[in-house]
């Protein structure tokens, strides 16, 4: 039972509580006030954001330029008390909306807060899901006839779905795709076991047993043959090696008797190149000891030039500490010097500098000046133009004035404009809907006239003995003449709103003048101020330009009394330079000397070693030929020596018997090689023979293995085909029983709604295909029905499922726990008759158990007949929906 719905922010209700009770509810109101928004927010709050479409997204629903969105629905059941809270977040500029919320709550308590979660236990707790309750529980408004009109294939799944049957359709149809693939599976086993036969017996033709076994045989005959032909070889390399080892040792006492030779003439060669050295020794050393004593004749002389009679390597440290002295002296003087020329250079550098900033300067005051008279004339035409603006924005805000408007209801000119057009459209659809009833008023009241010439009933076609036409006929002409009256009433309107939607368009254009002249003066008062901050900053531009050409004026003045004295002080750096300049040369030129002298001291001590290598020389190359002369008298030792081994030796018998031997290996590894290779062929065919009979023992396992799967696939296949006709038959028998029970509910409320009537019964077939009977046994199609006719037989085949769907969740004994029945506009086009019908009807469905029926109407009828009405309006300046009870 539904309890409570609290909603903010949603269609077109900013803020909404409502209690629900038990009894026939009937929420009331005009056409776009709201009524089918409150079902919707019931229907959303229970199955979140599935509920909607492609076409009807969260940002429909949510209120337009709330970024905010809430429903909270209780519901009772089994004695828990339930609550879903479903919360949405919209960003208006983008137009893109989320469910950020979805909480399900048992008796205070969460039960589970995400969104998936939340939907299944809505679908357990229900016992269906978002389709069922919209073909069950809940008749949207134009969704009164779906399940009559559908197709036959269309209506079955409905039904069967509503009634939980579908699932064993899913159930045969896994079992079916169950079978399919097995059968497969058990083809191409068949065909496996096949190939493997194919492949066994081409191998048991080859007959790979008695193949290895000849392959064997030969095998062993080789290894034999090869062994005596290892034997012959061995015994040929080794006749080979013993004449080439007698013939290595005669070649190697001839290249050793050639080497002593070349040693001997060697050895008497460096004999001659010593004695040869000696002299050349002996000469080199009489030329240097004739050097040293000119160098140091001439040491002697450099000294007396320089007065020192010490050693050269002092008269040289001497000599460059003099020159250091002097050339740091020079240094400093011309580092003074340069350091002046950079500072007058500087000086000069400045002055210019100086020259130019006060020229620069002179020009920005000259410039600042003019900017600031220029500045001081724009601000003059800009307040003229500021009071034309602001003089015609008052012009403007009287003729908004003289419209009836005031500035401040300005800023919600779209919404009444938009509020105004939806009132048209409103209008106009209310006058379309009421041509239409008056029309169908006027069809019946002719049908009811002709059949009242003829004496017959307008609803059943009997004879007219009791009925109450000319009360029914009065009525409609009541009714005619009051949708008349409301006629005129909104072509009233039209034309009210049509005036008012010309004035809005009046106000909207000045509107838009009085905006133009807004931005004009803000535009005015925002350049006269940048300019009044311009002309203050040329101001104080001009005061710094002055201040800085005095400082400048003043500075260059001391610059140049600076640059004078600096002139004066130049000579004396220079006469400063030449003298430092002479000194540091005469200090040049003794360190020059006393190098020299250091040069040849070096060099006389150098010929002084030389002449000690020279003797060394002379006496190693004396030891030296004493060695060759030895060297040369065991070399002739060793030759005669040799002679003597080489004389038993005959080197041509030896080569002859030799190439004997190597023709004959030749031919012995030719034959080794012949067998290797028929061997190597013998051991390939004897593994190709293994690997046969290897893969025909495979083959035979893989087909005992295959012809086991086989027969389980074999066995598979016959229960999934047993499993798919049980699965077909109990959703045979359930849809067979089902058939029952649904054929004798609806004939149950189609025989209490049409007791008086012509037809006499409804027949539904096991297809789910509805024939109805009239008395005389006359077959018609729902289809056929006239409109209001229609709409009732549907609301009984509906019923008729609810009750059936109840009986199967709750079982015959609880009909008290029957959950609400909900139908949103189900008397549109219904005619007086079909409407108490109608109310009959929903007695009757409260005679049965259903403690709760909310529907939502604007007619006369049902709202008399509410248990609890609540009506609904719609403010046309905000948009906003509001419910009262009544």
């Amino acid at each position: 039972m539904l309890k409570y719905l609290k909603v903010e922010n949603i269609r077109s209700y900013q803020d909404l509580d409502i209690h629900f009770k038990n009894g026939v509810t009937v929420i009331s109101g005009v056409n776009g006030s709201g009524k089918s928004s409150l079902l919707e927010a019931c229907f959303t709050g229970l199955f979140g954001s599935r509920t909607l479409t492609k076409d009807f997204t969260i940002t429909d629903i949510v209120r337009k330029g709330a970024t905010k969105a809430s429903i909270l629905l209780e519901f009772e059941q089994n004695g828990n008390v339930y609550s879903m809270e479903q919360v949405f977040r919209n960003d208006p500029e983008s137009g893109r909306a989320s469910n950020t919320r979805s909480v399900l709550k048992v008796n205070g308590q969460i039960f589970t807060d995400q969104a998936k979660r939340t939907y299944d236990s809505i679908l357990s707790l229900l016992r269906m899901d978002e389709e069922a309750f919209r073909n069950c529980v809940y008749i949207r408004q134009g969704e009164i006839d779906v399940l009559i009109n559908a197709k036959p294939a269309d209506r079955q799944k409905m039904i069967d779905d509503l009634l939980q049957i579908g699932k064993l359709e899913d159930y045969r149809e896994r079992a079916g795709s169950a079978r399919i693939g097995v059968g497969r599976h058990q083809r191409d086993t068949e065909r496996q076991i096949k190939e493997v036969k194919n492949e066994t017996a081409e191998i048991e033709s080859k007959d790979p047993v008695g193949s290895l076994n000849r392959l064997l045989t030969e095998a062993s005959q080789i290894k034999e043959h090869h062994a005596d032909v290892i034997k012959k070889r061995d015994k040929a390399r080794s006749g080979i090696d013993e004449l080439r080892s007698k013939l290595g040792e005669y070649e190697q006492l001839t290249l050793q008797k050639k080497s002593i030779s070349a040693q001997i003439l060697a050895c008497n060669s460096k004999k001659t190149e010593a004695f040869e050295s000696i002299s050349n020794s002996t000469s080199s050393i009489q030329s240097l000891r004739s050097r040293i004593n000119e160098l140091e004749q001439s040491v002697f002389s450099i000294k007396a030039q320089m007065e020192w009679d010490g050693e050269v390597e002092q008269m040289l440290v001497h000599a460059e500490k003099q020159e250091l002295v002097e050339r740091k002296k020079l240094n400093d003087a011309e580092q003074k010097k340069a350091l002046h020329a950079q500072n007058i250079e500087n000086a000069d550098r400045t002055l210019q500098q100086l020259s130019s900033q006060i020229k620069d300067m002179d020009l920005s005051l000259k410039s600042n000046l003019k900017k600031k008279e220029d500045v001081a004339a724009q601000i003059e035409k800009l307040k003229v133009s500021l009071e034309d603006a602001q003089a015609e924005k008052l012009h403007m805000a009287g003729e908004i004035e003289s419209l009836g408007f005031t500035p401040k209801k300005l800023s919600g000119l779209e919404d009444i404009i938009e509020l105004v057009q939806t009132q048209q459209k409103s209008l106009h659809g209310d006058k379309m809907k009421l041509f239409a009833r008056k029309e169908e008023i006027n069809k019946r009241i002719k049908k009811s006239k002709q059949l009242m010439d003829q004496g017959k009933c307008p609803t059943c076609g009997q004879d007219l003995h009791g009925s109450a036409m000319h009360e029914t006929i009065r009525s409609d002409e009541e009714q005619l003449a009051s949708l008349e009256n409301e006629l005129a009433a909104i072509t009233k309107k039209e034309e009210e709103f049509g005036l008012k939607m010309e004035q809005l368009k009046q106000v909207k254009a000045v509107s838009k003048k009085m905006e133009d002249c807004d931005n004009r003066i803000r535009s005015s008062n925002e350049i006269i101020d940048m300019s009044e901050k311009m002309l203050q900053d040329h101001a104080s531009r001009i005061d710094d330009d002055s201040k800085r050409s005095n400082e400048a004026v003043s500075h260059k003045q001391e610059i140049e009394a600076t640059v004078a004295q600096l002139k004066e002080q130049e000579q004396l750096l220079l006469e400063s330079v030449s003298v430092s300049f002479k000194k540091h040369a005469e200090a040049l030129e003794k360190l020059d000397l006393a190098k020299k002298a250091q040069q040849k001291f070096i060099e006389s001590g150098s010929k002084l070693k030389d002449i000690e290598k020279l003797e060394e020389r002379i006496h190693s190359e004396q030891e030296k030929i004493g060695l060759l002369e030895q060297q040369i008298k065991d070399g002739k030792q060793r030759l005669s020596e040799i002679d003597k081994r080489m004389g038993g030796i005959d080197a041509g018998s030896l080569r002859s018997l030799l190439q004997q031997y190597e023709e004959a290996l030749g031919n012995i590894e030719d034959d080794i090689r012949k067998l290797e290779e028929k061997k190597t062929e013998v051991m390939k065919q004897t593994g190709m023979a293994e690997k046969d009979i290897e893969r025909l023992s495979r083959l035979q396992q893989e087909l005992r293995s295959l012809q086991h799967r086989s027969d389980f696939l074999a066995a598979v296949y016959r229960d999934a085909e047993e499993l798919e006709s049980m699965y077909m038959r109990i959703r045979a028998e359930l849809r067979s029983r089902n058939v029952g029970a649904l054929d004798a509910l609806i004939n149950e409320i189609f025989g209490f709604m049409y007791s008086n009537n012509a037809y006499s019964h409804v027949q539904l077939d096991p297809d789910y295909n509805l024939t109805i009977f009239g008395k005389d046994g006359t077959p018609l199609e729902p289809k056929l029905l006239s409109g209001g006719e229609r709409a009732i037989f549907n609301l009984v085949l509906r019923c008729a499922i609810y009750r059936l769907l109840s009986m199967a969740m709750n079982g015959p004994a609880q009909g008290s726990t029957l959950p609400p029945l909900i139908m949103d506009e189900p008397t549109v086009f219904l005619d007086r008759g079909h409407v108490q019908q109608l109310i009959r009807l929903i007695d009757r469905m409260r005679d049965f158990g259903v403690v709760q029926i909310i529907i939502v109407s604007h007619d006369e009828a049902l709202i008399d007949s509410a248990d609890h009405l609540f009506y609904v309006e719609k403010d046309p300046i905000t948009n906003t929906s509001s419910i009262t009870a009544r």
